[in-house]
Protein backbone atom coordinates (compact mmCIF):
# COMPACT_ATOMS: atom_id res chain seq x y z
CA UNK A 1 0.00 0.00 0.00
CA UNK A 2 1.06 3.72 -0.98
CA UNK A 3 2.41 6.26 1.45
CA UNK A 4 -0.40 8.10 0.79
CA UNK A 5 -3.22 5.69 0.86
CA UNK A 6 -2.03 4.83 4.32
CA UNK A 7 -2.66 8.40 5.08
CA UNK A 8 -5.60 8.59 3.47
CA UNK A 9 -7.06 5.13 5.84
CA UNK A 10 -5.52 6.27 8.63
CA UNK A 11 -7.75 9.62 8.63
CA UNK A 12 -10.69 7.66 7.30
CA UNK A 13 -10.20 5.40 10.13
CA UNK A 14 -9.93 8.72 12.79
CA UNK A 15 -13.15 9.88 11.31
CA UNK A 16 -15.26 6.99 11.70
CA UNK A 17 -14.00 6.68 15.74
CA UNK A 18 -14.44 10.50 15.95
CA UNK A 19 -17.97 10.28 14.18
CA UNK A 20 -19.09 7.09 16.25
CA UNK A 21 -17.71 8.65 19.76
CA UNK A 22 -19.06 12.16 19.47
CA UNK A 23 -23.00 10.33 18.18
CA UNK A 24 -22.65 9.34 21.47
CA UNK A 25 -22.87 13.04 22.79
CA UNK A 26 -26.18 14.16 24.85
CA UNK A 27 -27.28 16.13 22.32
CA UNK A 28 -27.95 13.06 20.32
CA UNK A 29 -28.92 10.83 23.14
CA UNK A 30 -32.30 9.20 22.83
CA UNK A 31 -33.35 9.02 26.24
CA UNK A 32 -35.31 5.85 27.51
CA UNK A 33 -39.32 6.83 27.34
CA UNK A 34 -40.41 7.72 30.92
CA UNK A 35 -43.35 5.31 31.90
CA UNK A 36 -46.95 6.65 31.85
CA UNK A 37 -47.28 8.29 35.54
CA UNK A 38 -43.69 8.34 36.46
CA UNK A 39 -42.92 8.07 40.26
CA UNK A 40 -41.82 11.61 40.43
CA UNK A 41 -43.43 14.78 41.10
CA UNK A 42 -41.93 18.21 41.47
CA UNK A 43 -39.48 19.26 44.69
CA UNK A 44 -37.71 22.29 43.69
CA UNK A 45 -35.80 24.05 41.11
CA UNK A 46 -31.86 23.32 41.26
CA UNK A 47 -30.26 25.96 44.26
CA UNK A 48 -27.56 27.41 43.29
CA UNK A 49 -25.71 28.19 46.34
CA UNK A 50 -23.47 30.82 47.25
CA UNK A 51 -20.34 28.85 47.02
CA UNK A 52 -21.26 27.59 43.74
CA UNK A 53 -22.32 24.10 45.14
CA UNK A 54 -25.58 23.19 43.26
CA UNK A 55 -28.75 21.14 45.35
CA UNK A 56 -30.91 19.28 42.86
CA UNK A 57 -33.97 17.55 44.42
CA UNK A 58 -37.03 15.13 43.28
CA UNK A 59 -40.09 13.98 45.08
CA UNK A 60 -40.30 9.98 44.10
CA UNK A 61 -41.33 8.42 47.37
CA UNK A 62 -41.98 5.09 45.67
CA UNK A 63 -38.52 4.94 43.68
CA UNK A 64 -36.16 2.54 45.35
CA UNK A 65 -33.41 4.61 43.10
CA UNK A 66 -32.89 7.71 42.03
CA UNK A 67 -29.41 9.22 40.41
CA UNK A 68 -28.42 12.63 39.02
CA UNK A 69 -27.38 12.24 35.63
CA UNK A 70 -24.83 15.44 35.71
CA UNK A 71 -22.95 16.46 32.39
CA UNK A 72 -19.21 16.49 33.14
CA UNK A 73 -17.58 19.26 31.46
CA UNK A 74 -14.34 17.83 30.49
CA UNK A 75 -12.50 15.09 28.58
CA UNK A 76 -13.52 13.31 25.15
CA UNK A 77 -16.84 14.27 24.49
CA UNK A 78 -20.20 16.01 26.23
CA UNK A 79 -21.04 13.09 28.42
CA UNK A 80 -22.32 12.73 31.78
CA UNK A 81 -22.06 11.01 35.21
CA UNK A 82 -24.93 9.12 37.41
CA UNK A 83 -24.47 10.14 40.84
CA UNK A 84 -26.93 8.57 43.68
CA UNK A 85 -29.24 10.59 45.13
CA UNK A 86 -30.20 10.76 49.38
CA UNK A 87 -34.12 10.22 50.03
CA UNK A 88 -35.17 11.58 53.07
CA UNK A 89 -38.33 10.92 55.40
CA UNK A 90 -41.01 12.68 52.84
CA UNK A 91 -39.29 10.88 49.90
CA UNK A 92 -37.73 13.79 48.44
CA UNK A 93 -34.14 12.73 46.66
CA UNK A 94 -31.84 15.11 46.73
CA UNK A 95 -27.65 15.99 46.36
CA UNK A 96 -25.54 18.61 46.45
CA UNK A 97 -22.70 18.72 44.04
CA UNK A 98 -19.52 21.30 43.37
CA UNK A 99 -18.33 23.69 43.63
CA UNK A 100 -18.76 23.75 39.70
CA UNK A 101 -17.34 26.51 37.72
CA UNK A 102 -19.80 29.02 36.17
CA UNK A 103 -21.23 27.36 33.48
CA UNK A 104 -24.27 26.46 31.87
CA UNK A 105 -24.88 22.16 32.50
CA UNK A 106 -27.07 19.60 31.33
CA UNK A 107 -28.82 17.26 33.55
CA UNK A 108 -31.68 14.90 33.72
CA UNK A 109 -32.88 12.27 36.51
CA UNK A 110 -32.68 8.52 36.30
CA UNK A 111 -35.35 7.25 38.20
CA UNK A 112 -35.13 3.17 38.72
CA UNK A 113 -33.51 3.06 35.73
CA UNK A 114 -35.49 5.37 33.37
CA UNK A 115 -34.77 8.76 32.86
CA UNK A 116 -36.58 12.14 33.46
CA UNK A 117 -36.68 15.48 32.98
CA UNK A 118 -36.84 17.78 36.27
CA UNK A 119 -40.32 18.78 36.12
CA UNK A 120 -39.15 21.92 37.37
CA UNK A 121 -36.91 22.76 35.07
CA UNK A 122 -38.17 21.49 31.38
CA UNK A 123 -37.83 24.33 29.33
CA UNK A 124 -35.53 25.88 27.67
CA UNK A 125 -35.77 28.86 25.14
CA UNK A 126 -36.27 31.20 24.17
CA UNK A 127 -38.87 29.81 21.91
CA UNK A 128 -37.50 26.46 21.39
CA UNK A 129 -38.65 23.50 23.29
CA UNK A 130 -36.81 21.01 23.87
CA UNK A 131 -38.85 19.13 26.54
CA UNK A 132 -42.39 20.38 28.18
CA UNK A 133 -43.67 19.25 31.70
CA UNK A 134 -47.40 19.55 31.18
CA UNK A 135 -48.64 19.49 34.59
CA UNK A 136 -49.24 16.13 34.64
CA UNK A 137 -46.56 14.03 36.18
CA UNK A 138 -46.88 11.56 33.47
CA UNK A 139 -47.25 13.51 30.97
CA UNK A 140 -44.23 14.66 29.05
CA UNK A 141 -43.37 15.57 25.61
CA UNK A 142 -39.98 15.59 25.33
CA UNK A 143 -37.34 16.36 22.05
CA UNK A 144 -33.62 16.23 24.11
CA UNK A 145 -33.74 14.62 27.88
CA UNK A 146 -31.82 17.62 29.20
CA UNK A 147 -32.92 20.35 31.74
CA UNK A 148 -30.11 23.28 32.43
CA UNK A 149 -29.01 25.03 35.55
CA UNK A 150 -26.41 28.14 35.18
CA UNK A 151 -24.04 28.69 37.72
CA UNK A 152 -23.17 32.24 37.28
CA UNK A 153 -19.96 34.55 37.70
CA UNK A 154 -17.94 36.68 35.45
CA UNK A 155 -16.71 33.58 33.30
CA UNK A 156 -20.11 32.59 32.41
CA UNK A 157 -21.42 36.74 31.30
CA UNK A 158 -20.66 36.03 27.54
CA UNK A 159 -24.05 34.08 26.98
CA UNK A 160 -25.63 35.06 29.77
CA UNK A 161 -29.78 36.11 29.29
CA UNK A 162 -28.39 39.88 30.23
CA UNK A 163 -30.94 43.25 29.94
CA UNK A 164 -29.44 43.91 26.21
CA UNK A 165 -31.20 44.48 23.33
CA UNK A 166 -32.82 40.78 21.95
CA UNK A 167 -32.95 39.16 18.78
CA UNK A 168 -35.52 37.12 17.44
CA UNK A 169 -35.27 33.07 16.95
CA UNK A 170 -37.60 31.33 14.28
CA UNK A 171 -37.76 27.59 13.64
CA UNK A 172 -37.95 27.82 9.78
CA UNK A 173 -39.14 25.11 7.78
CA UNK A 174 -37.83 24.68 4.06
CA UNK A 175 -37.99 22.21 1.71
CA UNK A 176 -35.20 20.25 0.75
CA UNK A 177 -34.67 19.16 -3.31
CA UNK A 178 -31.69 17.09 -1.96
CA UNK A 179 -33.75 15.02 0.66
CA UNK A 180 -37.07 15.48 -1.49
CA UNK A 181 -38.96 16.61 2.05
CA UNK A 182 -39.47 19.45 4.36
CA UNK A 183 -36.56 20.16 6.83
CA UNK A 184 -35.85 22.84 9.40
CA UNK A 185 -33.22 25.20 10.58
CA UNK A 186 -32.98 27.77 13.05
CA UNK A 187 -32.68 31.93 12.43
CA UNK A 188 -31.64 34.08 14.80
CA UNK A 189 -32.61 37.90 13.59
CA UNK A 190 -30.18 40.48 15.50
CA UNK A 191 -31.61 43.69 17.63
CA UNK A 192 -32.96 46.05 14.96
CA UNK A 193 -33.86 43.55 12.22
CA UNK A 194 -37.75 44.54 11.93
CA UNK A 195 -37.14 47.76 12.32
CA UNK A 196 -34.29 49.01 9.51
CA UNK A 197 -34.34 47.97 5.60
CA UNK A 198 -30.83 46.95 5.49
CA UNK A 199 -29.37 43.93 4.76
CA UNK A 200 -27.50 41.99 7.14
CA UNK A 201 -24.77 39.83 6.33
CA UNK A 202 -25.01 35.61 7.81
CA UNK A 203 -23.41 33.34 9.50
CA UNK A 204 -24.34 29.76 8.99
CA UNK A 205 -23.07 27.51 11.39
CA UNK A 206 -23.45 23.86 12.22
CA UNK A 207 -23.90 21.22 14.77
CA UNK A 208 -21.72 17.76 15.61
CA UNK A 209 -22.81 14.36 15.05
CA UNK A 210 -25.88 13.32 16.79
CA UNK A 211 -27.20 16.93 17.01
CA UNK A 212 -29.84 18.87 15.25
CA UNK A 213 -30.52 22.33 14.19
CA UNK A 214 -31.51 23.60 17.61
CA UNK A 215 -28.21 22.78 19.16
CA UNK A 216 -26.14 26.22 18.65
CA UNK A 217 -29.56 28.29 20.05
CA UNK A 218 -30.45 25.47 23.14
CA UNK A 219 -26.97 23.83 24.00
CA UNK A 220 -24.49 26.72 22.76
CA UNK A 221 -26.97 29.39 23.12
CA UNK A 222 -25.35 31.11 20.36
CA UNK A 223 -28.11 34.22 20.37
CA UNK A 224 -27.37 35.17 23.82
CA UNK A 225 -23.74 35.30 23.14
CA UNK A 226 -24.50 37.30 19.80
CA UNK A 227 -27.41 39.87 21.52
CA UNK A 228 -24.08 40.31 24.49
CA UNK A 229 -21.46 40.80 21.78
CA UNK A 230 -23.98 43.29 19.82
CA UNK A 231 -24.65 45.39 22.91
CA UNK A 232 -21.17 46.21 23.65
CA UNK A 233 -20.28 47.19 20.10
CA UNK A 234 -17.65 43.74 19.31
CA UNK A 235 -19.64 42.51 16.24
CA UNK A 236 -21.07 43.35 13.20
CA UNK A 237 -24.65 42.51 13.72
CA UNK A 238 -25.58 39.29 11.80
CA UNK A 239 -28.52 36.65 10.87
CA UNK A 240 -27.33 33.22 12.16
CA UNK A 241 -28.46 30.29 10.23
CA UNK A 242 -28.79 26.94 12.24
CA UNK A 243 -30.35 24.76 9.93
CA UNK A 244 -30.02 20.89 10.42
CA UNK A 245 -26.68 18.90 9.01
CA UNK A 246 -27.43 15.53 8.99
CA UNK A 247 -27.48 13.93 5.98
CA UNK A 248 -31.10 12.57 6.42
CA UNK A 249 -31.51 9.92 3.47
CA UNK A 250 -29.34 11.51 0.93
CA UNK A 251 -24.84 11.14 1.09
CA UNK A 252 -23.22 13.11 3.61
CA UNK A 253 -21.22 13.93 0.56
CA UNK A 254 -24.35 15.83 -0.86
CA UNK A 255 -24.32 17.73 2.29
CA UNK A 256 -23.06 20.90 0.17
CA UNK A 257 -25.51 20.71 -2.27
CA UNK A 258 -28.32 20.96 0.26
CA UNK A 259 -26.27 23.96 2.03
CA UNK A 260 -25.67 25.57 -1.38
CA UNK A 261 -28.65 24.63 -3.07
CA UNK A 262 -31.29 24.81 -0.53
CA UNK A 263 -30.26 26.40 2.80
CA UNK A 264 -28.56 29.45 1.25
CA UNK A 265 -31.70 30.14 -1.47
CA UNK A 266 -33.77 30.02 1.11
CA UNK A 267 -32.24 32.80 3.33
CA UNK A 268 -31.38 35.04 0.97
CA UNK A 269 -34.91 34.86 -0.93
CA UNK A 270 -36.42 35.21 2.60
CA UNK A 271 -34.74 37.75 4.76
CA UNK A 272 -32.75 41.19 4.13
CA UNK A 273 -29.64 39.67 3.46
CA UNK A 274 -26.43 41.35 2.50
CA UNK A 275 -25.18 40.53 -0.91
CA UNK A 276 -22.00 38.45 -1.76
CA UNK A 277 -19.49 36.21 -0.22
CA UNK A 278 -17.87 38.50 1.76
CA UNK A 279 -21.29 38.92 3.61
CA UNK A 280 -21.14 35.13 4.10
CA UNK A 281 -19.82 33.29 7.01
CA UNK A 282 -20.02 29.10 7.17
CA UNK A 283 -18.67 27.27 10.59
CA UNK A 284 -19.38 24.49 12.66
CA UNK A 285 -17.87 21.60 15.00
CA UNK A 286 -16.88 18.17 14.86
CA UNK A 287 -19.17 17.16 12.29
CA UNK A 288 -20.18 20.39 11.61
CA UNK A 289 -16.74 21.37 11.24
CA UNK A 290 -15.98 18.49 8.88
CA UNK A 291 -18.76 19.77 7.01
CA UNK A 292 -17.48 22.82 6.53
CA UNK A 293 -14.00 22.70 5.38
CA UNK A 294 -15.24 19.99 2.37
CA UNK A 295 -17.77 22.84 1.63
CA UNK A 296 -15.27 25.74 1.80
CA UNK A 297 -12.54 23.77 -0.21
CA UNK A 298 -14.82 22.51 -2.61
CA UNK A 299 -16.80 25.56 -3.30
CA UNK A 300 -13.40 28.73 -2.80
CA UNK A 301 -15.21 31.77 -3.24
CA UNK A 302 -18.99 31.25 -2.10
CA UNK A 303 -18.09 31.86 2.18
CA UNK A 304 -15.13 34.78 2.74
CA UNK A 305 -14.92 33.57 6.05
CA UNK A 306 -14.83 29.75 7.53
CA UNK A 307 -14.84 28.63 11.07
CA UNK A 308 -13.29 25.05 12.12
CA UNK A 309 -14.37 23.99 16.02
CA UNK A 310 -13.25 20.68 16.92
CA UNK A 311 -12.52 19.01 13.42
CA UNK A 312 -10.68 19.47 10.55
CA UNK A 313 -10.53 18.01 6.81
CA UNK A 314 -10.16 14.39 5.98
CA UNK A 315 -9.59 13.70 2.07
CA UNK A 316 -11.68 11.16 0.40
CA UNK A 317 -12.89 10.17 -3.24
CA UNK A 318 -15.58 12.75 -3.02
CA UNK A 319 -13.50 15.49 -1.71
CA UNK A 320 -9.58 14.36 -2.54
CA UNK A 321 -6.69 16.75 -0.96
CA UNK A 322 -6.02 18.21 -4.47
CA UNK A 323 -8.89 20.75 -3.78
CA UNK A 324 -6.38 22.31 -1.47
CA UNK A 325 -3.90 22.87 -4.28
CA UNK A 326 -6.54 25.66 -5.74
CA UNK A 327 -5.25 29.25 -5.71
CA UNK A 328 -9.16 30.09 -4.90
CA UNK A 329 -9.20 29.37 -1.80
CA UNK A 330 -6.41 31.58 -0.41
CA UNK A 331 -7.67 34.16 -3.20
CA UNK A 332 -11.49 34.21 -2.34
CA UNK A 333 -11.30 33.05 1.55
CA UNK A 334 -10.60 36.26 3.79
CA UNK A 335 -10.36 33.89 7.05
CA UNK A 336 -9.95 30.22 7.70
CA UNK A 337 -9.95 29.96 11.38
CA UNK A 338 -9.58 26.89 13.41
CA UNK A 339 -9.86 26.02 17.20
CA UNK A 340 -9.22 23.26 19.19
CA UNK A 341 -9.15 22.02 22.68
CA UNK A 342 -6.51 20.38 24.05
CA UNK A 343 -5.23 16.87 24.01
CA UNK A 344 -8.90 15.76 25.69
CA UNK A 345 -10.08 16.96 22.37
CA UNK A 346 -10.62 13.56 20.76
CA UNK A 347 -10.33 15.46 17.53
CA UNK A 348 -7.22 17.34 18.90
CA UNK A 349 -4.64 14.70 16.52
CA UNK A 350 -7.30 15.11 13.56
CA UNK A 351 -6.61 18.82 13.72
CA UNK A 352 -3.05 18.61 13.97
CA UNK A 353 -3.16 16.83 10.98
CA UNK A 354 -5.20 19.22 9.18
CA UNK A 355 -3.03 22.07 10.06
CA UNK A 356 -0.45 19.89 8.32
CA UNK A 357 -1.92 19.24 5.44
CA UNK A 358 -3.13 22.99 4.87
CA UNK A 359 1.08 24.06 5.71
CA UNK A 360 1.81 21.25 2.69
CA UNK A 361 -0.66 23.28 0.71
CA UNK A 362 0.19 26.45 1.75
CA UNK A 363 -3.41 27.25 2.15
CA UNK A 364 -3.55 30.32 4.94
CA UNK A 365 -5.35 30.01 8.15
CA UNK A 366 -5.40 30.99 11.72
CA UNK A 367 -5.43 28.63 14.47
CA UNK A 368 -6.47 28.68 18.01
CA UNK A 369 -5.65 26.31 20.87
CA UNK A 370 -8.30 25.90 23.86
CA UNK A 371 -8.16 24.54 27.02
CA UNK A 372 -10.54 21.38 27.45
CA UNK A 373 -12.00 18.68 25.71
CA UNK A 374 -14.40 18.33 22.70
CA UNK A 375 -17.41 19.83 25.22
CA UNK A 376 -20.47 22.69 24.67
CA UNK A 377 -18.10 25.20 26.73
CA UNK A 378 -15.31 24.84 24.10
CA UNK A 379 -17.53 26.12 21.27
CA UNK A 380 -19.56 28.67 23.19
CA UNK A 381 -15.76 30.31 23.68
CA UNK A 382 -15.48 29.51 20.12
CA UNK A 383 -18.06 31.58 18.47
CA UNK A 384 -17.44 34.44 21.31
CA UNK A 385 -14.25 34.43 19.72
CA UNK A 386 -14.71 34.00 16.13
CA UNK A 387 -17.98 36.59 15.54
CA UNK A 388 -15.98 39.57 16.28
CA UNK A 389 -13.86 38.55 13.22
CA UNK A 390 -16.39 38.65 10.75
CA UNK A 391 -17.45 40.75 8.03
CA UNK A 392 -14.87 43.49 8.70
Amino acid sequence: MSTKNKIGLTLSLIVCAVLAVVALSPSGLVAATAPARPMAMPASAPTVNPDRTVTFSLKAPQATKVQLYFQNQVGPSPRADAMDMTKDANGVWSITIGPLAPDMYGYDFILDGVNILDPTNAYSGPGTVRAVWAGDPGTWSAVNAWSYVTVPGPEADFFADTAVPHGAVATVRYYSKVAQKERMMEVYTPPGYNHDNRGYPVLYILHGAGGNETDWIVNMRANFILDNLIAQGKVVPMILVSPNANADGFPSTAFPDELLGNIVPYIEENYRTAPGAQNRALAGLSMGGFRTTTTVFSHPGVFAYAGVFSSGFIPSTAYPADLLANPDINKLTKLLWIASGDQTDITYNLTLSTLAMLDQYHVNYTFVQGIGGHIWGQWRHNLYDFAPLLFK
